[in-house]
């Protein structure tokens, strides 16, 4: 097992787990109860953290990672969940409320922020 990322939040994390996830490279997240331990130990050390499992996936998650943070993926769309209506960023392949899927009766949305009118 290598650990691959640290960051602040928890939330991006769990987010380039789901990613790696998608490719079928299995993660793990340490620190994810951290933030308890602030002002006891240095900050630098509760920082949630990206663990690859397998060794052999470790150079590829990080291809993965590097395309991510490029911009060279193309930006996938807003969806909406059809099993409970939430709306979710198109990098979640699945709904963090209900835990449905996203399948192809969930409505695809363009922008960021589909509830504001331009």
């Amino acid at each position: 097992m290598k650990r691959l990322f640290v960051s602040q939040s928890l939330v991006e994390i769990e987010s380039l787990k789901e990613l790696l996830g998608t490719d079928d490279i299995l993660c793990t997240i340490r620190n994810q109860q951290g933030s308890s331990l602030a002002g006891e130990v240095p900050f630098v050390e509760v920082f949630p953290e990206l663990w690859v499992v397998n060794d052999a996936d470790f150079d590829r998650a990080k291809e993965l990672l590097a395309e991510q943070g490029s911009g060279d993926e193309v930006e996938r769309p807003m969806w909406v969940c059809a099993g409970c209506g939430e709306s979710h960023v198109g990098l979640f392949t699945a709904c963090w409320k209900c835990g449905r899927e996203n399948d192809a009766k969930s409505e695809v949305r363009a922008g960021m922020f589909p509830d504001v009118k331009e």
